[in-house]
């Protein structure tokens, strides 16, 4: 599965993955890229006979699967006029078919749940188990309706952070928005791991890269702003309610695989929000995807 230039969209015909087409077309359109709207099938894995039943046109799970992904496909033309589509039916259980395309795309988009979320639930186990495994960029989308403020970078002066810069440059010239990147400095009772002075470089590290990253391209405002919290995760989620798509390192300083904070601002961010990964973790199946139809 080679996705390269693409902006991947998994679907599986709940109203948070139509909501993920609608708002991929959007970005796919404004970044000038296709847009590949994947269905993950689960049917050929449990035996299920998928051929049509004889004499009932159209009749069977596969075609089924197929008049949803051209579905899918109709409701991103009609939210973006004039965006390049295709779309891919693979067989798989969708974190390893969504994880496989990520190793190539330049983004994946899903819904926050999908059709096996919960009430109670904030992030379906399938948006919760790509971010922790994909190799690139994850957007989760809970709204079409983001407020006109600017693509928010979270940096804490790790290569996770840097990466993150590299990744919510790319989005704000997607999204033709201002990007405002956050330091949060951790204070807990007047003490800090970090001097005021410290933080303010890490901050200024973070602006100066995003300018150099941008280039030429003074259609963007970068602005930074450091931010006093008892914790990171709590003055990011602040900072963000006002932006458009909140942006984060899978992990910060420390060693876990999936850090708190891209834990938190997963669950808890008030609008749309990437985590950015680089390097692909495959999920430890003996599954193998396989495709089974795309156009």
């Amino acid at each position: 599965m080679d996705y390269s230039g693409k902006i991947v969209v998994g679907h599986d015909d709940s109203a948070a993955s139509s909501l993920a087409v609608r708002y991929a077309a959007r970005l796919a359109l404004a970044a000038g890229k296709e847009l590949r709207i994947i269905h993950a099938w689960i049917w050929p894995l449990l035996g299920k006979n998928v051929e049509p039943v004889d004499g009932v046109a159209d009749s069977g799970l596969r075609n089924q699967a197929l008049a949803l992904l051209r579905g899918a496909a109709e409701e991103a033309r009609a939210a973006a006029p004039g965006v390049q589509v295709g779309t891919s039916l693979i067989t798989g259980h969708a974190r390893v078919v969504l994880g496989e395309a990520s190793r190539t795309a330049d983004l994946v988009v899903v819904g926050h749940r999908g059709l096996g979320g919960f009430f109670g639930m904030l992030l379906g186990s399938v948006s919760l188990g790509l971010v922790t495994h994909a190799g690139c960029p994850v957007l989760v989308v809970r709204t079409e309706e983001e407020p006109e403020g600017p693509v928010l970078v979270g940096v804490d002066g790790s290569q996770a952070g840097a990466e993150a810069v590299v990744s919510g440059v790319r989005i704000a010239r997607m999204r033709r928005s201002p990007l405002k990147i956050v330091h949060v400095h951790r204070v807990v009772d007047g003490r800090s791991a970090m001097s005021a002075q410290e933080a303010a470089q890490v901050l200024e590290e973070g602006v100066a890269q995003a300018r150099v990253e941008l280039g030429e391209d003074a259609g963007i405002e970068v602005t930074g702003e450091l931010v006093e919290s008892r914790t990171v995760p709590q003055g990011l989620l602040a900072a963000a309610q006002e932006a458009r798509i909140v942006v984060v390192g899978f992990q910060g300083q420390g060693r876990r695989r999936f850090g708190s904070t891209a834990h938190a601002i997963m669950h808890h961010a008030p609008g749309n929000a990437a985590i950015c990964r680089h390097e692909h973790i495959p999920v430890e199946t003996d599954e193998a995807p396989q495709v089974v139809e795309e156009s």
